[in-house]
């Protein structure tokens, strides 16, 4: 069942960790930070997949219009770069041979093709397509301001480097079938492309495994 709680907020992502899935399917709606100051070397234009060499970070070229203080709304994709083929190129390598690769890649080259202009609205996009997949009825709400404060604050609860990573003591990483896992083990909390290919239509009830029965402290 899920927490009819509204005041949620979460960060803009580029296909996002299992992690921010895993909280998003717990509440109705959920906000989605818009306001904040773009931080390089984040999830908001980053994304991890495990490919054949281990795990692999991907990124999207961005303009800054205001420099160091443009808010995530402003962020500006650089679709100048050929970003969208080496990306998918790249997924393609990791996982065209994963089992359900062909169901989902044609839903995701559209949306990157579109050459979006804004990061926000392209992880926007991503995002409820990818909810759509999982059949998560979660509402995204994107952020009208920002506020400093949430009932239940998620916008820095996972990050691509360990040491700036929150603790979360509501989700529980546990293990699925990964395509190279016999060469590199387990890779926790990889972007929810790796879940969907390796587990296909199974990926909803792994998310509801990953569920820890706690309430995050306000």
């Amino acid at each position: 069942m899920k927490n009819k709680m509204s005041q949620v907020a979460i960060q803009s992502a580029f296909f996002p960790p299992i992690q921010q899935i895993s909280h998003i399917m717990r509440y109705n709606q959920v906000v989605i930070e818009q306001h904040d100051t773009y931080a390089k070397q984040t999830f908001r234009n980053r994304v991890q997949i495990a490919g054949p060499n281990g795990l692999q970070n991907l990124s999207i070229p961005v303009i800054k219009p205001h420099g160091s203080k443009t808010k995530m709304k402003d962020i500006l994709v650089n679709n100048e770069k050929d970003w969208q083929d080496q990306i998918l190129k790249s997924i393609r390598t990791a996982y065209r041979n994963s089992p359900f690769y062909e169901f989902y890649i044609d839903d995701f080259a559209k949306i990157l093709n579109t050459q979006i202009p804004k990061l926000f609205d392209l992880n926007l996009q991503l995002l409820r397509a990818i909810l759509e997949l999982l059949e998560i009825d979660t509402a995204l709400i994107p952020s009208s301001d920002y506020q400093h404060n949430y009932e239940i604050d998620l916008r820095n609860i996972a990050h691509p480097k360990p040491q700036h990573k929150e603790n979360d003591n509501c989700y529980n990483p546990v293990s699925y079938h990964q395509l190279f896992s016999e060469k590199y083990g387990f890779i926790e909390n990889l972007s929810i492309i790796d879940l969907l290919f390796n587990e296909g239509p199974l990926s909803y009830f792994y998310l509801e495994k990953t569920i820890v029965n706690k309430k995050l402290s306000p």
